[in-house]
């Protein structure tokens, strides 16, 4: 009896304790006294709803509710498997999940025997409401240990997480208080500057940290509008940086279950990067014609930057694909230079990685996985470069246009056309290294620029940008979001194989060849063949690389555009196109192209001689 009456003082004691303190002007108080929207008006006692000193339940000493089973948070990069029984966090729940009263209490007091209390029919609603499917929230019931550390290298040492675990186990207590609103909305650290998630969570790599990356650390605010619409005003932050975590990540009722992403995969990034947050607007570029399809929903549950082998998953790209939410930070653009300011020195060097990229896994030049990419190409390569077949399946993908491409080599791994280990590579451009026995022989690249015949390197990105990046000497967003260039180019390039050269000012492969040098027919004649009648580039060089020969010879044996289908075969004893060195600018040419027929064509001092040719005139290059 003695004992009894003790529990029953110190409950007494710790209601008027707790009420004196913050919960009586909490939304908690669900007493007559209750300062928030619901409140009884009958019951008078602020503990009751939660506490009773007699007949409580098993879950918890001196409880007064009962709970129910609920579904499990889940998802294919956590280590960690919660428990299906929900433990203390069955009691919040026994309000929070919405099917049960607030007044529906074990031990009803004073009451009991009269009326019921008057919340037997209030449930909550709203954002209070987090459901039986808790597949959406947080994951509770989990035991936070060394192993789980282990496992997750982006948690912190249990022994030092300064917030309380329940029997070793991460409950909702461990971030909430539930007896104390002086953090809204009842936590135990603000989330403001990622306070409460960091307290667990750490992520860092070789070269990142979440601390120094822009998510983090950003002081951009909205320009218009409101990017983080799940946060009430006395939880937001003013800028990026203070809002931290939660610009990207909701810890209840997330829209994207599977890492409690606060709204569905590329809108969660638009919110900030349509250009109300963000310097620069990514989703001006994304709904460009020419653009990685973020917007098609990839297949699967796909892991992004923790857990996915691009070796083994489906082909597809998401927004994480090429960037780390948790590393990512601002840096100059990852350009060999600028068209329109070729000496000026605010880029990155290729072939390194910049801030955008960093975190990010990718495959090397030899085919092999890495969980962090060092070189931009090794980005590329993750679709672009996966051994023994092409984003396509071992054949060129068809154009947005949709129309097709077959080029002599037949070679449509982009990895394989640059590797410089690769047997049968005869020629590429100097994106994985620079290849000076070639590179010698171009008298067409600019003196202008910072580029140089024997060591250079450039990225992807010189050619594959927006066309109002800095890669086509604009100052709109850097990188393959999307372009109104066909192949997601910064400036025009023709795949029509019989396209009209009529512009000089814009064309992608001027930006590093220099016209007067190309036109004036110093090392071919090309004023003949790609001015005067109308054959572009693409129908003797193969821009990425050729398996076929140097100089990025490698004909386009067969194009169609909007059903008209363009062949370039053999002449003479060849059946396929052939090209043969005759040294220095010299060459013979066994092909048809374009109806003319060269038959042993040779082109030395910038004269075409040969059967099928006038010499002097021009390359005969027409239908």
């Amino acid at each position: 009896m003695r004992k009894g009456l003790v529990i029953i003082l110190c409950l007494a004691a710790s209601s008027h304790i707790m009420a004196a303190g913050s919960i009586a002007d909490s939304v908690h108080n669900l007493s007559t006294s209750g300062k928030g929207p619901i409140k009884s008006k009958t019951e008078d006692r602020i503990c009751i709803f939660c506490h009773t000193p007699h007949t409580a339940v098993s879950d918890s000493p001196m409880w007064n509710r009962r709970s129910r089973g609920y579904t499990n948070y889940e998802s294919s990069t956590t280590d960690a498997v919660a428990s299906k029984k929900q433990g203390p966090s069955g009691l919040c729940l026994s309000c929070h999940d919405g099917t049960i009263a607030l007044g529906d209490m074990v031990y009803g007091g004073k009451k009991q025997r009269g009326p019921k209390n008057d919340l037997q029919e209030t449930f909550l609603k709203g954002r209070s409401n987090l459901g039986t499917d808790l597949s959406d929230d947080h994951p509770i019931g989990i035991v936070y240990d060394t192993s789980l550390m282990i496992k997750d290298r982006g948690l912190h040492d249990p022994s030092g997480v300064e917030l309380p675990l329940v029997d070793g186990e991460i409950q909702c207590a461990s971030c909430h208080d539930p007896h104390s609103d002086k953090i809204p909305p009842f936590l135990h650290k603000t989330t403001l500057n990622g306070e409460l998630c960091t307290s667990c969570h750490q992520y860092s790599g070789m070269n990142w940290d979440w601390d120094s990356s822009a998510h983090a650390s950003s002081t951009a605010e909205p320009k218009s509008g409101n990017p983080w619409p799940e946060r009430k005003a006395q939880w937001r932050g003013r800028n990026v940086g203070e809002n931290s975590c939660m610009n990207c990540h909701a810890s209840h009722n997330a829209a994207t279950p599977a890492r409690l992403v606060a709204d569905v995969e590329e809108k969660t990034c638009y919110r900030c990067h349509d250009g109300t947050v963000s310097r620069k607007n990514i989703r001006s570029d994304k709904q460009k014609f020419f653009r990685h399809p973020v917007d098609r929903p990839s297949r699967g549950d796909l892991t992004a930057h923790k857990m996915e082998n691009p070796l083994n998953t489906p082909l597809h790209v998401e927004c994480e694909d090429c960037h780390n939410p948790h590393a990512s930070r601002s840096s100059p653009p990852m350009i060999a230079f600028n068209p329109n300011s070729p000496l000026e020195t605010d880029h990155a060097v290729p072939p390194y990685v910049n801030g955008s990229l960093v975190g990010v896994s990718g495959i090397d030049v030899n085919g092999r996985f890495k969980e962090e990419a060092d070189y931009e190409y090794e980005v590329c390569f993750k679709c672009h470069g996966i051994p023994a077949k092409s984003a396509c399946a071992n054949r060129r993908c068809s154009t947005a246009t949709n129309y097709n491409m077959s080029r002599l080599d037949d070679t449509y791994n982009l990895r394989d056309k640059f590797d410089p280990g690769n047997p049968t590579l005869q020629s590429y451009h100097p994106v994985v290294r620079n290849d000076p026995n070639n590179n010698n022989e171009v008298p067409s690249l600019r003196r202008d620029t910072p580029l140089d015949r024997t060591t250079s390197l450039i990225y992807c990105g010189d050619c594959h940008s927006s066309d109002v990046s800095p890669a086509a000497g604009g100052v709109g967003p850097a990188g393959v979001h999307g372009s109104r260039y066909e192949g997601i180019l910064a400036l025009r390039y023709e795949f029509d194989p019989q396209s009209n050269f009529n512009t000089l000012s814009d064309n992608l492969c001027l930006k590093c060849h220099d016209a007067a040098s190309l036109f004036g027919n110093e090392s071919f004649l090309h004023r003949e063949h790609v001015v005067e009648n109308n054959t572009s580039c693409i129908n003797c060089h193969d821009p990425h690389g050729s398996a076929s020969y140097p100089h990025l010879i490698n004909f386009l044996t067969s194009s169609n555009v909007s059903g008209n289908l363009v062949r370039i075969s053999g002449a003479g004893p060849y059946f396929e196109p052939t090209w043969i060195s005759n040294g220095q600018y010299s060459g013979t040419c066994y092909l048809s192209c374009h109806g003319t027929v060269h038959d042993g064509a040779t082109y030395p001092d910038g004269v075409m001689t040969g059967p099928g040719t006038d010499p002097g005139v021009n390359p005969g290059m027409t239908n």
